[in-house]
């Protein structure tokens, strides 16, 4: 009962988590700053304390009792984290939401996947439990691969039918892909490095929560909840991941003068987007947080790669809503959807090796 819960609970953290990011598409008003700001404070600051003050109200006097090693250890990964979490806000802007936690997600679930089963369970790569994840992993990355090939013909197409860099529907009607702003080589090119930059710092997400999994027990000691006990981390880890996000995008308030975007009309609504992003998120990570606890010592190892597939499917399948494909021709196309198969079989195998 506690796997099956616990996977309820991976899809549904995946699904919210694959469309956090919808909001920005209707933010015209804003600069990109503006609403990547607001949804951090919410994301990385407020909801993360808010929760765990609830769920584990002697959070301070836990920390105090966490060693060194461990403090050190969210310190670190916080801030590559943060550092990858900007580059992974340029990315979504320059490819596009699907494409874009295509590459990201796609890396993070491989490196995410690996280390934990590398540095902490070698014992179990030589079992058939072992081998189905990594063969799940693997369907991944090629999925990854495909999924960029890609993005790249599409950007190709639309280049060379719009070389005036306007994107059109069918009926002449200008197309809806706010977040693709410049087709053509260079753009997509720093798209993709940007995304893949955001992959490799986004892995210490899942290897800090692995190796400081003993701030639960400390959690649970000091008469925190299950659920407390399972996000202990979250909030120290997020805090140093939100340093450098937010010196980043101030600076950029300060260079475009964007201070003065929170007051332009029609705008208040946008705050409640960035609340909306920011449960999105961070909500995802207190469900994955939980199932993670519920499969047991190899959580991390299962329950990451399946929660990554599932954030990239439900990504792409907004991208494809929002005409982040239109106009991109058929071999493009035939090609994302031969990716997204790779993935959905990973999950396929990633499900099957929880079983074993």
């Amino acid at each position: 009962m506690n796997v099956s819960t616990a996977f309820l609970l991976i899809i549904f953290a995946g699904i919210i988590n694959g469309a956090f990011a919808l909001p920005t598409k209707h933010v015209s008003k804003w600069n990109f700053e503006n609403i990547w700001l607001q949804y951090s404070i919410w994301a990385f600051l407020i909801l993360p304390w808010l929760a765990i003050f609830i769920l584990a109200p002697n959070v301070v006097q836990i920390y105090s009792d966490t060693p060194t090693q461990m403090i050190w250890t969210m310190v670190i990964g916080g801030f590559l984290f943060g550092a990858g979490q900007v580059a992974f806000a340029f990315a979504l802007n320059m490819i596009g939401l699907g494409l874009g936690f295509v590459i990201c997600i796609g890396l993070s679930t491989a490196i995410g996947f690996s280390l934990p089963l590398i540095l902490q369970h070698p014992e179990a790569i030589a079992t058939p439990f072992g081998m189905a994840t990594i063969i799940g992993v693997v369907l991944a990355l090629v999925g990854l691969i495909i999924a960029t090939y890609a993005g790249e013909l599409r950007d190709k197409h639309r280049h060379k039918i719009l070389p005036d860099k306007v994107l059109l529907n069918e009926d002449g009607s200008k197309a809806d892909v706010e977040l693709i702003n410049t087709p053509g080589k260079n753009h997509y090119f720093y798209g993709v490095l940007l995304a893949i930059m955001a992959g490799l710092t986004s892995t210490g997400q899942n290897l800090s929560f692995s190796l400081t999994s003993q701030m639960q027990e400390i959690a649970l000691s000091h008469g925190a909840s299950q659920l407390g006990a399972a996000n202990i981390m979250w909030p120290g880890f997020l805090f140093f991941g939100f340093i450098p996000y937010a010196i980043y995008m101030l600076s950029l308030h300060k260079k475009n003068n964007s201070f003065k975007k929170y007051s332009a009309k029609n705008t208040k609504k946008y705050f409640l987007f960035a609340i909306v992003m920011g449960i999105g998120w961070f909500g995802s990570l207190l469900c994955y947080g939980k199932a993670s606890q519920l499969i047991g010592s190899i959580g991390p190892v299962i329950g990451w790669p399946l929660f990554m597939a599932l954030i990239i499917l439900t990504s792409n399948f907004i991208g494809w809503k929002h005409n982040e494909w239109e106009n991109c021709g058929q071999k493009a196309k035939y090609t994302i959807f031969t990716g997204l198969i790779f993935l959905v079989l990973s999950v396929t195998v990633l499900g099957y090796s929880a079983m074993l």
